[in-house]
């Protein structure tokens, strides 16, 4: 036995509709079937989004920005 997502009530697994309220069962599928596919992508979409930051994050650690305290120090005493 199921439970309908509308009403809450029992519905027979051979049922079409809902005993109560008359919510058609492939409805019911169809409309889990839409939140697992937007779960899906939502997860997917985040987890891209942390591997571009990551990536972003090791990149500048390499050494490509440069330290505070050196440009700090060459704006007090410019090179002449």
């Amino acid at each position: 036995m199921r439970r309908c997502t509308r009403c809450g009530s029992e519905i027979n697994d051979k049922a079409k509709v809902c005993p109560v309220c008359g919510m058609p069962v492939d409805e019911e599928r169809a409309h889990l079937r839409r939140m697992v596919v937007i779960m899906l992508v939502a997860v997917i979409v985040v987890a891209a989004l942390l591997v571009l930051r990551s990536r972003q994050l090791s990149a500048g650690a390499d050494g490509l920005a440069v330290p505070v305290s050196t440009v700090g120090i060459v704006a007090m005493y410019p090179l002449m």
